[in-house]
Order: structure tokens, then C-alpha cells, then sequence
């Protein structure tokens, strides 16, 4: 039966993975079907480019950072709790997956070659954040499967202890990737600003 749950599971987030991907090449369409708004992203792409040339405070990107990972993962972990507000969960995540794209593939078309710094710093500032947060859609999946079993027997004791474990899941996930998320942006901040020196 683990046996079982454990390939269920694996099944499932690779699942979850491959629609973000997914998502993360309609992105990357996006300006091709809309270039309006090209100048706009062109200039938060110049700033962002910026706190790795040295010009902006190391630790007010961190901070800001850490704002934006809570801020995403939280809004997934609090929108999953009721049923109502779990398709907002799913479309932050979708959302998510499109910005990505979106800011690569805008990147690439802006500047050209010297794109790559700004490819690799999307890729940085994500690696760890998105594959935990396929792990908590993932959870979040299991979390309403269970209380939809547990609503049906009408069981509300059930519930609230399940939602008391989902709650303690989110906090462990959001704390471990934001920590180890915040120390790689620290150490790829140090590297790419000393490589730009």
C-alpha cells in the first residue's frame, strides 16, 4: 500500500510539474501576442538586472525577496484550506509559471546575448521557491481530496485536524525553501556581482 502512495504521489507531481512547464512556455508566447507593454517591462527588467551590478542595497533585494516568497507561497497554502478559495491557489501557481516565461522569453528578445545574466538570475531566484510549491499544490491536492472524503462521512473532527496538519505542512515547506531560497540568492548575488566588477 505505500508502495502504492508513494508512485500515486510521484505520478502526481510530475503531473503537477509538467502543466507548470506548460504554463511556462505560454509565457514565454505572450509578448509575441501583445509587444504594447514592451518599454514598461524593459525598464523592470534593466532594474532588476541592476541589483546584480552592484548599484542596489545587497540586503533590501533580500528582503524584498523574501516579501515576494511569502506573499506566493502563503496565497497558495491559505487559498488551499477551503474549497471556495482553492482555484485562486491554482491560478497564483499558473500565474507564477507565466511570469516566468513571460520574463525570460522578454528578456532574450530586449537584450539579445547578454540576456543570459538575466536568465540565470530568474533561474536563481526561482530554483528552489517553484519546486516546492509544485510539492505544496501537490499537498494541497491530497489536503482537499481528504476533506471532501471527510465532509461526505460528515466527520468535522476529521477536518480540522486535517487542516491543523495541512497548516503545519505549509509553515515547515514555506520555512525551509524560503531559508534555503534566501541563502542562494545570497551566495548568486556575491558571485554574479563580483563576476561584474
Amino acid at each position: 500500500m505505500r508502495k502504492k502512495d508513494f508512485y500515486k504521489r510521484n505520478k502526481s507531481l510530475i503531473i503537477i510539474s509538467i502543466i507548470f512547464i506548460i504554463f511556462v512556455v505560454v509565457g514565454s508566447y505572450l509578448n509575441k501576442i501583445d509587444s504594447s507593454n514592451l518599454d514598461n517591462i524593459s525598464n523592470q527588467i534593466r532594474k532588476i538586472s541592476s541589483y546584480y551590478d552592484g548599484n542596489i542595497n545587497k540586503k533590501d533585494f533580500i528582503f524584498t525577496n523574501i516579501k515576494e516568497y511569502i506573499r506566493y507561497l502563503g496565497l497558495i497554502g491559505i487559498c488551499s484550506l477551503f474549497f471556495f478559495t482553492y482555484p485562486i491557489a491554482i491560478i497564483v501557481f499558473i500565474l507564477k509559471a507565466i511570469s516566468i516565461g513571460y520574463t525570460i522569453n522578454t528578456s532574450i528578445i530586449l537584450l539579445g546575448f547578454s540576456s543570459f545574466k538575466m536568465c540565470m538570475i530568474v533561474f536563481l531566484k526561482n530554483i528552489i521557491i517553484v519546486p516546492m510549491s509544485i510539492i505544496l499544490i501537490e499537498l494541497s491536492i491530497g489536503y482537499i481530496k481528504s476533506v471532501y472524503k471527510q465532509l461526505k462521512k460528515k466527520r468535522q473532527d476529521s477536518i480540522v485536524s486535517l487542516g491543523k496538519e495541512f497548516v503545519l505542512n505549509l509553515l515547515i515547506i514555506m520555512c525551509a525553501s524560503i531559508i534555503l531560497q534566501s541563502i542562494l540568492n545570497i551566495i548568486s548575488i556575491t558571485i554574479i556581482q563580483f563576476l561584474a566588477r
